[in-house]
């Protein structure tokens, strides 16, 4: 086989070999405002859940995230009795 036909041949395979694997999920940066007191003790959790578990973390806080949204009724149970008072 030439070489321009092995260097094709090479190109082919090179194409059909498994497809790379997919990248980190796409990253957003967002602002909250809060006390200071909350911010603190969110940054303790982050930091001792990190320290625990060796994720990293944006994945701590995703997962702190995610399990506040579960208790999302209790959430707004707590904000309108905040505001009844």
């Amino acid at each position: 086989m030439c070489e321009m036909c092995a260097a094709q041949a090479y190109g082919r395979a090179m194409d059909t070999d498994t497809a790379a694997p997919a990248g980190p999920p796409p990253m957003r940066h967002r602002s909250f405002y809060m006390r200071s007191d909350v911010a603190d003790r969110l940054a303790a959790a982050v930091d001792d859940l990190h320290f625990v578990t060796r994720r990293p973390r944006h994945e701590v806080l995703a997962a702190v995230v995610d399990v506040t949204l579960g208790h999302r009724a209790e959430i707004e149970a707590r904000l309108r009795q905040d505001s009844a008072a």
